[in-house]
This record gives C-alpha cells, sequence and structure tokens, in this order.
C-alpha cells in the first residue's frame, strides 16, 4: 500500500513544483473535427531536425523494408545480423539505440528487458508515414512518454477509411533470393459514418543461407550461412470510432510471433550453431481524444503489453543453455492541452508504467519498476516563429524480490527548440535545439545473469543542434537542403558489446562527446508531366569520442561500431513505362573495441540497388509490380563483426489494391 501512496504523490507532487517555474511555450495547434493537427507540417519549418516518408514516397524511393528506410534517414547507425531473420536497431547520433523510443500509432513501444526495439519485427505494408524526430518534436500535445528519449522514430500507419462504406482490399506478395516469401493482407471497412475497422496480417519465411566469402590468409572460401531459417508473422485489428464531431476513440489488438535460428559467429573453420529464438509479443491499446471547447483538448492513453522470449543454445561448452523471459507493462497516459490564443498553448501530460520482467535466470528475482513521467510544455508560433520549450520529470522506482535492486531515478530534463523563417516570402528558415535527457539503465544492463551490475549509473545526455533548412519549388523544379551541426555530451555512458545475437556485455564509460553534421538533399526536375528526374540523398559525419581519462591510451578514440561517415544517395527516373531506381549507401571503417586494438577493424563498404516499378489499373483494381536487385556489386561487408551480411539478392512484388 505504501508503494501505491508512494507513485501517486511522486505523480502529483511535481505540478506545484512546475507551477512556480517560468512559464513553458508550447505549439499552436488547428483544431478540425476531433483531431488535434499541427499548424504546419512542413518539415522545414519544424523547429528540430525531421524527416518523414510517406509510403507513396517510399514506393518511388524503391523502400520495401524498414532496413531500407532507415538507409534514407540522416543520423543513423543500424546495427543488422544480417538477412531478413537479423535482429535490427538504429543508433541516432551516436547516442547509442536505447535512447532511440519507436512510437506506434502514437504510443512508446517497450522493452525493459534490453531497452531495444528489433524493429525487423515491422512491416512497412500497413505504414502510412514513416518520421524521424531528433530531440523533442513540435507537437506538445502527447504523452510524457514520447519526450523522455534523444530521437523517436514514428511508425503510423493506415487508419479505417471513414470516408465511404466500400470494403478496401490491399494484397501484397513479395518473393526473394534463399527462398524469402512475404505475403501480407489488408482490409479496411467503414462500418457507418462514424464507425471503422481494418485487419492486417503479414507473414515472412526465408531460409538465409546466404553465401559469403571467407578469408584465412591467403585461402579464400565460399561458405553459406548456417541456422539462420525464420518463420514470423503479425497480426492486427484496428476500431475507430467517431463518437461525435468533438470525441473519437481509437483501438488496437497486436500479434507477433517469430521462430528463428540464430546464426552464430563466423570461425575461420565453422560458423556451425545450434541456437534459436521464439518471441511472442502482444498488446492492446486504447486512445481517446476530446476537443472539449475551441481552447481545450484532452487525449487520454491505455496499453497492456505482454512479451515471451524463450532461448535455446545447444552448442556444448554454452554456458547459458535455456534462457526464458516474460516482460508485462502497464501503461497509462493523460494530456491535456489549453490554447488561449491563436499563437499560444500549453500542454500537461501525465504518464505512468509499471514494468515487470520474470526468467527462469535465477539471478533476476523478478525486477519491476514504477515510472512516472510528466511533462509541462507550450508553444509560441506564427507564419515565422516557433518556440517549443518542455520540462520532462521523471521519476523511477525500482523492486526486485531477492537481492539488491537498482538505485532509483529522479531528474528534471527540459528542453528548448527555435525555428524562425529567415525571409518571408522564401522557405529558408534556421533551427537551433538544446535537450537535456536521462535514461535508467536496462533490467539486462542491471541484473543480467554474469554480466549485469546494479552499480551502473543512469547515463545523462545533453543535446545542442543548430541547422539552416532551404526549399524551393516551381513548376519544373523542386528542391530541399537542410544541414545541421550538433554536439552531444553523454556522462556515465553505457556501451553494449555483442557477445552473440542474445546476449551483451556491458561497459560503463564516464564521458562521451559527439560532434556531427547531417546533411540532406532532395532535388526533382519536371521533364513533362509524366516524367520526372529526382535525386534524394544524406551524409553524416559524426566523430563520437571517448574523454573518460585523458592520461588513457583511448582517450578521444572512437567508440566501437560508429562509423564517422556513412552516406545514401537514391536516383529515380519517373516515366509511363517503366519507374527506374538507382541506390548507393555505405560508411567509412569502424572497430569493435573502443581499444581499436589490432585486428578489431572492421572496413567501410558501399552497397548499391537497383528497382523498377510500375502502377497500372485493371478494372476496378490497382496493380504495382515490382523488381530490384540488392547489392549487385556483390561487395561483402559486416555490420555486426563476423555477422557477415548478405551479398547480391533480388526481390520481386506484386501489390494489389481494390
Amino acid at each position: 500500500m505504501s508503494k501505491v501512496v508512494a507513485v501517486f504523490l511522486l505523480l502529483f507532487l511535481p505540478l506545484s513544483v512546475g507551477a512556480q517555474t517560468d512559464t513553458i511555450a508550447g505549439k499552436v495547434h488547428s483544431l478540425q473535427g476531433v483531431e488535434v493537427l499541427s499548424k504546419s507540417h512542413n518539415a522545414l519549418a519544424a523547429s528540430v531536425p525531421l524527416q518523414q516518408m510517406s509510403n507513396q514516397r517510399m514506393l518511388e524511393l524503391g523502400i520495401q523494408t524498414m532496413a531500407d528506410a532507415l538507409t534514407h534517414i540522416a543520423g543513423i547507425t543500424i546495427r543488422d545480423y544480417g538477412g531478413a531473420g537479423g535482429m535490427k536497431t538504429v543508433s541516432v547520433r551516436g547516442i547509442g539505440s536505447r535512447h532511440t523510443g519507436i512510437l506506434y500509432d502514437g504510443i512508446a513501444l517497450s522493452d525493459c528487458q534490453t531497452g531495444e526495439i528489433d524493429l525487423s519485427r515491422y512491416s512497412l505494408d500497413n505504414v502510412s508515414l514513416l518520421k524521424m524526430i531528433i530531440g523533442d518534436g513540435d507537437d506538445i500535445f502527447q504523452p510524457a512518454r514520447n519526450a523522455s528519449t534523444a530521437a523517436s522514430l514514428a511508425i503510423d500507419n493506415i487508419r479505417p477509411p471513414v470516408s465511404d462504406r466500400q470494403g478496401h482490399l490491399k494484397a501484397r506478395l513479395t518473393y526473394g533470393s534463399w527462398n524469402t516469401i512475404v505475403p501480407s493482407l489488408y482490409y479496411g471497412q467503414s462500418l457507418s459514418d462514424r464507425l471503422s475497422v481494418s485487419l492486417m496480417g503479414e507473414f515472412t519465411h526465408s531460409d538465409n543461407d546466404y553465401p559469403f566469402k571467407l578469408y584465412n590468409g591467403n585461402l579464400i572460401t565460399t561458405e553459406h550461412r548456417q541456422n539462420s531459417k525464420m518463420n514470423a508473422g503479425h497480426i492486427e485489428g484496428n476500431i475507430l470510432w467517431l463518437m461525435t464531431d468533438r470525441q473519437s476513440l481509437s483501438g488496437k489488438v497486436y500479434y507477433y510471433d517469430n521462430n528463428r535460428q540464430l546464426p552464430g559467429i563466423v570461425h575461420l573453420y565453422t560458423n556451425e550453431n545450434d541456437e534459436t529464438l521464439k518471441e511472442q509479443n502482444a498488446f492492446m491499446q486504447l486512445t481517446y481524444k476530446d476537443r472539449m471547447s475551441e481552447k481545450f483538448s484532452l487525449q487520454g492513453n491505455v496499453k497492456y503489453n505482454w512479451a515471451k522470449s524463450d532461448y535455446h543454445n545447444g552448442n556444448s561448452g554454452s554456458g547459458i543453455v535455456d534462457s526464458r523471459y516474460y516482460q508485462q507493462e502497464y501503461y497509462a497516459s493523460l494530456a491535456m492541452m489549453y490554447s488561449p490564443l491563436s499563437w499560444f498553448s500549453m500542454d500537461y501530460s501525465g504518464d505512468y508504467f509499471f514494468n515487470l520482467l520474470t526468467s527462469n535466470q535465477t539471478s533476476y528475482e523478478r525486477p519491476s519498476r514504477h515510472s512516472i513521467l510528466q511533462s509541462l510544455s507550450a508553444k509560441v508560433s506564427n507564419e515565422r516563429l516557433t518556440f517549443v520549450a518542455r520540462a520532462l520529470w521523471s521519476n523511477y522506482l525500482n523492486e526486485i524480490r531477492m537481492g539488491d535492486a537498482g538505485a532509483n531515478g529522479h531528474r528534471l530534463s527540459p528542453s528548448l527548440s527555435l525555428s524562425y523563417r529567415l525571409l518571408a516570402d522564401e522557405d529558408l528558415y534556421i533551427r537551433a535545439f538544446w535537450k537535456s535527457i536521462y535514461r535508467m539503465p536496462t533490467f539486462n544492463e542491471l541484473y543480467f545473469y554474469h554480466i549485469g551490475s546494479t552499480s551502473l549509473k543512469p547515463e545523462k545526455a545533453n543535446q545542442w543542434n543548430l541547422g539552416i533548412t532551404y526549399g524551393k519549388q516551381s513548376k519544373r523544379w523542386e528542391t530541399q537542403f537542410t544541414t545541421d551541426a550538433y554536439i552531444n555530451k553523454v556522462d556515465d555512458k553505457i556501451v553494449a558489446i555483442p557477445f552473440n545475437m542474445f546476449v551483451w556485455k556491458m561497459m560503463n564509460l564516464a564521458k562521451v562527446m559527439v560532434f556531427g553534421v547531417d546533411v540532406t538533399a532532395n532535388a526533382r526536375w519536371n521533364i513533362t508531366s509524366k516524367q520526372a528526374l529526382e535525386y534524394t540523398g544524406n551524409y553524416s559525419w559524426q566523430r563520437a569520442e571517448n574523454r573518460t581519462n585523458k592520461a588513457s591510451e583511448y582517450y578521444n578514440n572512437q567508440i566501437a561500431y560508429t562509423p564517422e561517415h556513412i552516406f545514401s544517395n537514391t536516383f529515380t527516373w519517373h516515366n509511363p513505362i517503366a519507374n527506374l531506381t538507382y541506390s548507393f549507401d555505405g560508411m567509412n571503417e569502424r572497430f569493435t573495441t573502443n581499444g581499436h586494438e589490432d585486428g578489431t577493424r572492421m572496413a567501410g563498404f558501399v552497397e548499391m540497388n537497383a528497382s523498377v516499378w510500375h502502377t497500372f489499373s485493371l478494372r476496378a483494381m490497382k496493380l504495382t509490380a515490382r523488381a530490384a536487385m540488392m547489392n549487385f556489386t556483390n561487395k561483402q561487408y559486416d555490420l555486426v563483426a563476423h555477422y557477415p551480411m548478405p551479398g547480391r539478392s533480388w526481390r520481386m512484388t506484386l501489390i494489389m489494391e481494390i
């Protein structure tokens, strides 16, 4: 009972503290029906770096998987174990993947065990918009938890249709190298003028036995990836109820199941492995929105999440043979926005979530955590100026059945962001932001069997960003250009080095400094009304240095698995016959350790891809056919040491829409 009282005291106590501080500015919103929309969806005008791609845009760029999409986002470093079944996580601007939040239809996905979301689980078939937000976004009418990370990847799915009573069907079938087959199906139906539903499911099978070259001195042999087969699928149902012109209720039920073999580290004489992983995840979420008046809006969210991870290691002599993990999360959020003036609005958001982890590993002893997050935000906005400020008050209470729990955490994390239009008749903006953020160690970092440590300190990070954006549009030409320079300072950084696909070794560095520049560019030349040439590219320079001890030989070394240069370029020819896309992306060398010892260097690489696609009508159907060749130069490279990425491969896709 005392714990419950403490939770509610922590939830409401900071309200009086926040009321005594300076006013915190937030974003102006225009209210239409039950939706609360930002005044401008123009990414150039955003006060923080915002990169976004619609489903149509992804089609034009030849993007078919989440990994494809991430290479088109500046500032991202991807960790990929290779193939359709390889785990994929992202780190933004060298801070670390655990500082990147993943939002699924506006509500955060969670993994209290590892703190990382495996993006290979999520298909693009049902995605309407993909957004990467670095810092706090301009939308202040959102859960406090959404502002608790250094960056957020928002996955917005197709909403159930409300415009008509007709059924909407979308079917996709993809087949590719190494017996990879991915069917998916979406159906949406409006049951009345105010009630609509949708159902989506997809399945992925791949043998993943792709070839690679093994170098042993002067001896070069061709091997095949082993123990890499996977079967995975997910199904989700959505409902949208427009209760009144001012109120709406939306809900989602989601289930994911993955049964895969885990490919091991490639050794000189064998890459045999006998590791398997079965994962299940189910969650239910509800979102209620109410435009109570012209000046006041309310939003509530609730969610229950359950996940199971069953790991088996059949390798002789392995330390951990069978590990089973079960996690649960109970989540509730309330946001209230007040807009007294057309150019000024304020928001208070309060979130509570409870995480519980159980395992057959005795060192865990059922760790749990109460998390209470509150944010007070406001925004000033007009045609030329956007100014946002936010204060996030975080409270974490750790518990464990037996043994010593990790320390509790309490911190106030402020942020400020600004965008200003330099010329009234030109899309030329400058922007700047500063954000302080706080990340508690995950349950793995605190309690993992023989590896975790309850003495780990939380990470504290500060982000600074200064950028300029420009856009120009005419009848024949469209151009966009952004440049952002940034500095990130991380104290007590926890660096995870992979031991295998499921176990990580934790290292605690006192200080890391990251200096970087992100550049994005897009240019389109409309040759005729039916033909166009387009270029899309991004480049990132990031220097992530170990600044712990000046006397150390490792001082100023680039931290492990962080490249200094990352780039992506895509060229597209739009035409009535067959649209063509060519892209190349890559990065420079990296090191697998912070010490840069001999034998830890990973060479840089450039990967080239090409695709052709065409959309045409057949009676009441719209059909899209696509053929793609990935890594057509057959470049061999690793993103994680000793886990070779696939070489040359192909993929064919047919999409039918009614």
